[in-house]
Parts: C-alpha cells; structure tokens; sequence
C-alpha cells in the first residue's frame, strides 16, 4: 500500500500535474481495503468537489494505474471499481451480494498461466465467480464444473 505523499511523488515522476481533485481522490483511496466503485468515488468526490465530472474520476484512475498506484478492476459488467492495492493479486465477485474479495495469487500460479503464452505479458487480472461463504452457507465455496 502506499500514502498520498509517495503517490504524489509518483505521479510527479511520470511527468502527471498535481490538482487538488487528483489529491482528492488520493486522499479517498489511501490506506482503503475496499474496491470502491467509480461512483462511489464520484459521490464522495462531489461532497468536497461539487464540480467534479465522471471524466475526472476516469482519467484520474487511469493515471494512477499507470503509475502503478491502482489497479482498475472490471470484474462487473455494470460497474467498475478501483483497488488502492496493486501487488498482483485476483478478485472474487460474490453473484448474490455482489462483494468483491481478494485472494492470494503466487508467482508460480502467474508463471504456470502465462507459461504457453509467447507474448510479453505486462499485468494479469484473475477473476472468480461464484458465492461467497455468507451468501452460501458454508464454509468453503466449491467450484462447481460444467
């Protein structure tokens, strides 16, 4: 994870202009463990930001997933969200509730899935589906084959 002051330096690194929105949003996304979705941003945006535009919040996310700060996760085809962690990781999206969860994903899982790929691979999205253990009823979700 990262604090605003070193985001800030990032993004000054990679030559980006420093407005107060983009701090703004920083500031909301710092220290986060949710995946906030682009509205939800947006609406918390607009209590400091009342001119914020939905173009700022995307342009924003875009650039701080560029620098390495975010990752912009379209795991849902209504919405997207944005995860303060970038470390590589996977997501899993609850069909009921619709809550989105990390999960571990182990540099030997990435070299096995990329391993019959003959191109330069720059970043993976690993994406599961299913029902999470409260919507469920149990302890441990299986994946159920097709």
């Amino acid at each position: 994870m990262w604090i605003v002051d070193e985001a800030i330096g990032q993004l000054k690194k990679s030559g980006a202009k420093i407005t107060s929105q983009r701090v703004g949003i920083l500031k909301l996304l710092e220290n986060r463990r949710d995946h906030p979705s682009a509205e939800q941003i947006y609406r918390e945006m607009q209590k400091v930001f009342p001119t914020i535009s939905f173009a700022t919040i995307y342009s924003t996310a875009q650039l701080l997933e560029k620098a390495g700060l975010i990752q912009i996760i379209t795991i849902d085809d209504k919405r997207v969200f944005f995860d303060p962690n970038p470390e590589v990781h996977g997501h899993f999206r609850c069909n009921r509730c619709e809550r989105l969860f990390d999960f571990s994903v182990n540099v030997d899982m990435v070299r096995q899935i990329t391993a019959g790929i003959p191109h330069n691979v720059s970043g993976i999205q690993l994406y599961l589906y299913g029902l999470c253990t409260e919507c469920s009823g149990t302890e441990k979700s299986k994946i159920q084959q097709a």
